[in-house]
This record gives structure tokens, sequence and C-alpha cells, in this order.
């Protein structure tokens, strides 16, 4: 079994090309990027013997070519609005399965135009199968089974998840995508409708066992792809939650960026370098690190519904994303999920087994406490 991880050698492939290498199921992980020199960084023991590297450049090389004889292909390579569909539609000219971590909502909407001619090749396209998307999309999906109908779904993570590996280069891509989707305007659902928005917006939710908790809006695909899941919904976001203070610090850099005095590499280095945190700020009400909310109803009265993780992976933001799309390639190589056409985690992966494969490696902060967590109203289920 081969697999080929284009832009590998980036912060979230290389994460994607370990957690690849250590599988017994795969043969080969083929690398794709222009650089390799941070690949030398990895340790790999004995797994390095798996890897294969090739320097290519995405916009130019025939990139179907080299997808050939490769079981499927893991894209991480960013940004999507400029190597989304290129990287898609080779794996569908090459006939190969393929998973990605696309993260941008405007590029989901064009991969999902694909939807026929990888359909009609036989291919199984997973797109935005990191953490959000991908694993918040699966976990939206375990809570609106809670309840009878969903009228509203809400994903949601953390602001530290933000924090990249150190000695990357600067500022870091994870930090530039966090720019361009907190500028501008984004889509979401309001009133059963799709509505461009500006992001950033406050929103208070009440996550069932905790209670009230400040979030902000941030444009990510989740509000395009889970009305698709679920057609009768009223409301759809994805949301960040975190401290105040931070949201009140970056919000004027953002908002810099969007009257032309900060670039966005400029305001991507300003979020890098850090907010101070006020000497007065109020203690944080805790979330779980990523989450998905369901508000509608049960036996026929208002209810609520969430579920969250409790344990994260190493590697910050790196294993956050790049893990679960290398767990999803192994369920395609087994077997396990698989559906020609391009699809959204919401639709092909389910809950129980994803579980199952991200708790050995979500062993963060500590292995034996559960996995996630289920609150209904003020009912609160654990999951191993």
């Amino acid at each position: 079994m081969r697999v080929t991880v284009v832009g590998g050698a980036g912060a979230m492939g290389r994460k994607a090309v370990e957690t690849l290498a250590g599988f017994d199921d795969v043969d080969q992980v083929r690398v794709l990027d222009r650089d390799m020199a941070p690949l030398a960084a990895l340790d790999l023991g004995d797994d390095r013997r798996k890897i294969e590297e090739i320097v290519v450049d995405a916009l130019t090389d025939d990139l179907a070519a080299l997808f050939a004889g490769s079981s499927v292909v893991v894209s991480a390579l960013g940004p999507f609005t400029i190597f989304g569909e290129r990287v898609l539609s080779a794996a569908i000219e090459a006939g190969v399965d393929y998973v990605d971590i696309n993260d941008d909502w405007e590029p989901t909407l064009a991969a999902l135009e694909w939807h026929d001619r990888a359909r009609a090749a036989g291919v199984t396209a997973l797109i935005g199968m990191g953490a959000s998307p991908g694993v918040s999309n699966v976990l939206a999906v375990r809570a609106a089974d809670e309840l009878d109908t969903v009228h509203a779904l809400y994903t949601g993570w953390v602001v530290a998840g933000t924090e990249s590996e150190p000695g990357g280069p600067r500022p870091a891509a994870a930090l530039l995508h966090l720019v361009h989707e907190c500028t501008g305007t984004v889509q979401v659902l309001e009133d059963g409708r799709p509505a461009l928005v500006a992001p950033l917006q406050p929103l208070t939710l009440r996550y069932p066992g905790i209670g009230e908790i400040g979030v902000r809006t941030i444009g990510h695909p989740e509000t395009v792809t889970l009305p698709r899941r679920f057609p009768d919904l009223q409301t759809c976001y994805n949301v960040m939650a975190g401290p105040a203070w931070w949201f009140d610090s970056v919000a004027p850099i953002m908002a810099a960026v969007d009257d032309g005095t900060l670039s966005a590499r400029e305001a991507a280095l300003k979020v890098e370098n850090g907010v101070q945190r006020p000497a007065d700020a109020p203690k944080t009400l805790r979330t779980p690190s990523l989450w998905a909310l369901a508000e509608g109803e049960k036996d026929g009265q208002p209810a609520r519904a969430a579920v969250g993780t409790t344990r994260w992976s190493p590697g910050r933001m790196a294993g956050a994303t790049a893990i679960p799309a290398a767990m999803a390639a192994r369920m395609i190589l087994r077997g396990q999920i698989g559906r020609p056409g391009v699809n959204t985690p919401e639709e092909i992966v389910p809950f129980e087994l994803l579980m199952e494969a991200l708790s050995p490696l979500y062993d963060q902060p500590d292995p034996s406490i559960p996995l996630y967590e289920v609150a209904v109203d003020s009912t609160v289920e654990i999951g191993a």
C-alpha cells in the first residue's frame, strides 16, 4: 500500500507522513514537496525506509502521473485557494482515492463541483478531514443524533489551537489562514439560507453542563457542508471559543487588514507574536478543545446536545489536523469507508470508528481519561 502525501515536508504534511509511516498496513509513503529539508527533522526510526522523496513544483509538474500507483493521495498543500482543485483533479485523473485538510470554505464549494467526475472515475475523495473541519463535522452528527429535530448546529474550537510548532517559517501558514478567515466576509447559514457576513461576530451559546460561553464566528467549511447533511437546518456557524481579552486584541488587527492599513502577513505576525493578557482579565470558562453543539427538539421539547473531545494529540495544530487525515486515509485503505465522489466527513466517516482510531494517539493531557463527552442539557455521558 502506497500513500502519496502532497506538501509532505510542510508543518501539517510532516505529521501526516510520520503518522502514515507508523501504520503497519502502509508499505510506502511518497512525499511530494518543493523543499525536502524540513523532512530530515522527523525522527522516524526504522519507518524512514518507507519514505520516498520527490521534489515537485505543484503548479507546473504533472501531478496525475506522480500519483499513479498510489492507493491514496493525502493533500496537506495549502493554500487550498491555489492548490485545492489542482491536486484533487489530478487524483481524479489518476483514479486514486484522496483525502485533504482543506479548511477554506471557498475552495470547499469549488471541490464539491468535482463530485460527478470523481464518482465517474470511481474515486473516493474526502475533503476537509482535519480537526475543524473534519473531526468537528463528525462530532456535529453525533450531537444531532441526540435530538429528534435539529434547527441549529455550531462547531467550535478553542483559540489555543491556533498555536503551531516552533521553528518553522514566520508567519506560520496557519496564522495566515486565520487572518484570511477572520477578514472580509464568510459564508454561514442564517434563517435557512446561505449568507455572507463579517467574521468575529460575538455570540453567546449555552453549552450543556457548562453554561453560557462567549464565542466569535469565523469562516470555515462546516457552515457550507453541514447544511447538505441536514437540509432542514436554520442556523449553522463555526466559532472560536476563548478569552474575551484575546478577541478584543485580535479584532482590531483584522479590522486593519480590512481597511488596508495592514497586510495579511503583517497581521499574522502580530497574532503570532502574541497578545498581552490584561492583569485584571477574568478567568475564562473552559470548553472542550473541539466540540459541536446541536439545538432543536427532543420528545417535543426544546433541547440542546453537545459532543466535545477531552483529549488531544501531541504536535499542536499539526497533530490535531494531520492525524485525523492520516487515520481517514487508513480507513479508505482498509475498506472501512468509501463512496465514489467528493465527500465531506459528516457524510462518510462514522463517529465511533473515528473515535476508536484517534484514541491511541490522542494522549494529551492524560490517556486514561475519556476521549469525549456527550452532554444533553444537564446530562453528561463519557466515552472511551
